[in-house]
């Protein structure tokens, strides 16, 4: 049954709190700044009407959740805290012989929400903030960043190896004397039998396929157990991307070339003033484009209209330009490529022949469209091995000249983009906040889901903080103590 806040404190808790609280602080700034009352609203379907033992109430939860992120501490933690700190409790709402919700009840209660429902709080504090003017939504600013991922990467050679030893521990608990039969198979094959690692895999791979046969054709492969060890296995054995038994989703990604990670890459959309309007989260190997047109459809469902969008090269893409365009918003994302400095290399276009014309004076000779739009234009080998400037114009790589040109390239460069590029840097500074304060550098979980909700959280966090310093600092209304609100009020 659905569990409601008593807003009617007692008058030990009223003493108390009157007393203990500290007379500013930001946590309370927070609490006098955003009305979580809708959080009740989104989790009533959850629970009966008028039926079973009545609940925590879902504000109280979201609170306590809210406050482990605010305070970066972990379910057990932040139990433990507010076991004796007097201003959780109270933003908490929860009275001195109150019962506090141990870690496990948090842990059903975030996992029971799921990623839509707290994707939908999130939606309602944006919705709150521009109902008391917090946002400016003329700009939308978009990027990603890693989540560094709760379990370790593995090399193929020990993920096939550990597979058969999760494999055989299945077993054993099964049928120990089926498992006494196949240890000769869990063994790992040793590695000065092949020189070549590529042989060495191929090994670990027949012999793992050998396990898994022979555990078929026996009755202990029908013990769920072993049927989820089963699937786990396959699983690694058909995707090579999969780089952990712990976490099978986390995938390498690469923030920069010579960078890589090894987890989630989450995407926030934000305002100028970086309040966040949207998130979500895709594997560690997934292209931020990939996100970009769930960030904008969320700002539109939200009712906010933004002009415009900036973003970095990563979203460099004809078809995101064009998607944009059509929505009325104006994209303002510098070039992959430096195609604005073609002429400035000595390079013009002959409109009339369509060709591109090098310094040396020699024509293009054909050109083929390139996935990103745009057209990859090609010079002629026998030209360009004996130009003068081949040492400098060509990579190692290359026997003739290939540029990629874009018909729209003065299009894609409006005026005003080194202003918005400064615009930009609010989401890099939304995103070292959310790390650094917050945790949220590396993943508290395992899996996609679970590592979107912590994003979700953490944005939750960083909106009502800027909310509470929105609304402290608004004209007339200063710095005031709980004591002297109650006094007003």
């Amino acid at each position: 049954m659905l569990g409601r806040l008593d807003q009617q404190r007692n008058f030990f808790d009223e003493i108390l709190f009157n007393h203990m609280l500290p007379a500013d602080h930001p946590l309370l700034d927070i609490d006098r700044a955003v009305d979580f009352s809708f959080v009740e609203e989104e989790t009533a379907d959850l629970y009966s009407a008028d039926q079973g033992r009545p609940s925590y109430p879902p504000e109280q939860l979201v609170r306590i959740l809210f406050l482990a992120v605010w305070a970066n501490l972990s379910d057990v933690q932040v139990c433990q805290q507010l076991r004796y700190n007097v201003l959780y409790r109270y933003f908490c709402r929860l009275g001195w012989e109150d019962a506090i919700p141990d870690d496990t009840t948090l842990v059903r209660f975030r996992q029971r929400l799921g990623e839509e429902r707290w994707q939908r709080l999130l939606q309602r504090l944006v919705e709150q903030a521009r109902a008391k003017g917090c946002l400016k939504g003329r700009w939308l600013v978009m990027d990603s960043s890693p989540v560094v991922a709760h379990a370790a990467a593995r090399t193929r050679v020990q993920l096939l190896r550990e597979g058969r030893q999760r494999l055989l521990q299945a077993v054993r608990q099964a049928a120990p004397p089926v498992a006494k039969e196949l240890e000769a198979l869990a063994e790992p094959v040793p590695d000065a039998t092949y020189e070549d690692q590529d042989q060495l895999l191929q090994a670990e791979q027949e012999r793992t396929e050998a396990l898994l046969a022979a555990i078929t054709s026996r009755q202990a492969a029908k013990a769920p157990a072993v049927r989820r060890v089963r699937k786990q296995v396959e699983r690694v054995l058909k995707d090579e991307r999969v780089a952990s038994y712990a976490d099978p989703e986390a995938r390498w990604g690469h923030q920069r070339r010579e960078k890589p990670f090894f987890g989630y890459k989450m995407h926030l959309a934000t305002d100028e003033t970086g309040f966040v309007l949207a998130a979500t989260v895709t594997a560690g190997n997934a292209s931020d484009l990939e996100g970009a047109p769930a960030l904008v459809e969320q700002a539109r469902v939200q009712g906010l209209r933004p002009r415009r969008l900036v973003a970095d090269k990563a979203y460099d893409a004809t078809r995101l330009r064009e998607d944009l365009v059509r929505q009325g918003i104006r994209p303002y994302i510098p070039q992959r490529t430096q195609r604005q400095r073609l002429p400035k290399q000595g390079f013009t276009y002959d409109k009339r022949r369509r060709q591109w014309i090098c310094p040396e004076g020699h024509r293009s000779i054909g050109q083929s469209p390139h996935q990103r739009g745009g057209w990859l234009v090609y010079f002629s080998e026998r030209a360009c091995r004996g130009c003068p400037r081949a040492g400098s114009c060509l990579s190692r790589s290359q026997t003739r000249k290939v540029l990629y040109w874009h018909p729209g390239t003065e299009a894609n460069r409006p005026r005003g983009l080194k202003r918005a590029l400064r615009v930009r840097k609010v989401v890099e500074r939304t995103f070292g906040e959310a790390k650094q304060w917050h945790g949220l550098g590396r993943s508290r979980y395992r899996g996609r889901e679970r590592t979107a909700i912590q994003v979700l959280l953490t944005c939750l966090v960083l909106n009502a903080k800027k909310m509470a310093r929105r609304f402290k600092d608004a004209p007339g209304r200063g710095k005031r103590t709980r004591a002297a609100e109650q006094a007003a009020a």
